[in-house]
């Protein structure tokens, strides 16, 4: 049994652990990072596809990551959306330079977030990137470097980076910015200061108190699950907050004894590690990048067919874009003409300050107000500030933005929150037109909205987004 979980958490890993995991991986590839044979691994697949967890690619005998894994790390990455999502914007907004963050691997670690650095001349850093330089400050942090704040060089770029630990100890992940040998000269002071404030946010979130017990499984007169799904459940529940051998036979309804053996396979496999001092078990925070590195190819892969759909149906504009830094950045989009004669500017692949975008306050929706003042630039005054932070709460709030522009022609846009499987603000939803055109079936479009942002939160395998079609688009 051990084995077979080991070999499958693996192939699992394969496909997942990419900078897009959604990109259809061989059989032949899977095999290889599963240690197996061919027909192992075919039958590998076959079982994490029966689950969910992987879904077979447009090309035969490719797979691709399936929405039950993205949901899995997205639950696995709940407890730390938060601060994870405000300490690395605050970073990158305070030293303009990429941030990241990293989970310790066996040869390296893997960025399981980041914020990009807004220069020309950057450091990259994609989510799903595995760092194997061992001269690299990420690799050193991991395995335990004893410095403080640990620097390094590698070629033309710097990387300055802390351990977050968790209170037994155990390194969680790592915490870094990466920035060009000519910029770190003046900004190696202020990185130190940031990083160190930013891992005593970190912790405390690492040192909150344990979750509630999960209720008792509902007892079933169906045959005890295969391998593969019982080991996908432990890992589910663990994601949700169970930490004992007791707790996950009693959430998963499997027998003690088999999840002690299933659970010996996870922690061969390195996807659960055990607290030293209070023997409890953990979810490895590597899969926490999966559903991050998923939402970008899903959200193009969704948007594709829905967002001209709706813009046609309805005769409108139809964005959706992503946070980038404080920047608004338009992902999908489709224009229709908003009147004889006059057509928007295409803004795709183009970023935006969030300030005067459509869906800029929709974007921000997860930020509280005394955050937004940290990250708010400050070229803006007070005035706009208080009117950003009034429709971020908005549309937190009512989950639907409408905004109008002040211009001659006027222009009105509605925007609803896209969320991701943590729970988080993803995307915005954004719906314009002339607002001649707009004020009239203002109901109409709110719902309208709503229903693309519902939608593509699905696809994204947002907590709590049921599968909604959108009128006369999708079945």
């Amino acid at each position: 049994m051990g084995a077979r979980v080991e070999q499958a958490v693996a192939a699992l890993r394969a496909v997942a652990a990419r900078p897009d995991p959604t990109a259809p991986l061989t059989l032949a590839a899977i095999a290889a990072a599963a240690g197996s044979g061919p027909s192992t691994a075919s039958r590998l697949c076959a079982d994490l596809v029966a689950a969910g967890a992987l879904a077979r690619g447009d090309g035969y005998g490719t797979f691709r990551l399936g929405p039950r894994a993205i949901a899995l790390s997205g639950c696995a990455a709940a407890p730390l959306a938060a601060v994870t999502h405000f300490e690395l914007h605050r970073i990158a907004q305070d030293t303009s330079e990429t941030v990241l963050l990293a989970a310790p691997e066996r040869i390296g670690a893997r960025v399981v977030a980041s914020v990009g650095s807004g220069w020309t001349l950057h450091v990259p850093a994609g989510v799903g990137d595995l760092v194997e330089d061992d001269r690299r400050a990420v690799v050193r942090a991991a395995r335990g470097d004893e410095a403080e704040v640990v620097e390094a060089q590698a070629g033309r770029a710097v990387e300055i980076a802390v351990a977050l630990s968790a209170p037994d100890g155990r390194c969680v992940a790592v915490l870094a910015v990466c920035l060009p040998v000519y910029r770190a000269v003046r900004a190696r002071t202020r990185i130190r200061r940031v990083l160190l404030e930013a891992r005593r946010a970190f912790e405390k979130t690492l040192a909150a108190p344990p979750a509630d017990p999960l209720p008792a499984a509902t007892p079933s007169d169906a045959p005890p699950p295969r391998t593969v799904e019982a080991a996908l459940r432990l890992l589910e529940r663990l994601a949700a907050g169970a930490t004992t051998i007791p707790a996950l036979a009693t959430a998963s309804g499997i027998r003690p004894d088999r999840v002690r053996r299933l659970v010996d396979g996870l922690l061969g496999a390195g996807i659960v590690h055990r607290d030293a001092e209070t023997d409890g078990l953990h979810l490895d925070a590597g899969v926490h990048g999966w559903h991050r590195a998923a939402m970008i190819p899903l959200l193009e892969e969704a948007g594709a067919t829905v967002v001209p759909d709706t813009a046609v149906r309805l005769g409108t504009c139809v964005f959706v874009t992503t946070l980038r830094g404080m920047r608004s950045f338009t992902l999908v989009e489709h224009i229709e003409p908003l009147g004889e004669g006059l057509l928007m500017t295409p803004w795709l692949g183009r970023p935006h300050p969030l300030v005067g975008s459509d869906g800029g306050p929709t974007l921000a929706g997860d930020f509280a107000p005394e955050q937004l003042a940290a990250l708010f630039p400050r070229r803006h005054g007070a005035l706009e500030y208080e009117r950003f932070v009034r429709r971020a709460a908005q549309a937190r709030a009512d989950g639907v933005l409408v905004m109008e522009s002040p211009d001659e022609f006027a222009i009105t846009s509605v925007s609803a929150p896209v969320r991701d499987a943590s729970g988080l603000v993803a995307a915005a939803a954004c719906i314009v037109g002339a607002s001649e055109d707009v004020r009239p079936r203002l109901d109409d479009l709110r719902d309208a909205a709503r229903a693309l942002a519902a939608v593509l939160s699905a696809r994204l395998c947002a907590a709590e987004s049921p599968p909604t079609s959108l009128p006369g688009t999708m079945g």
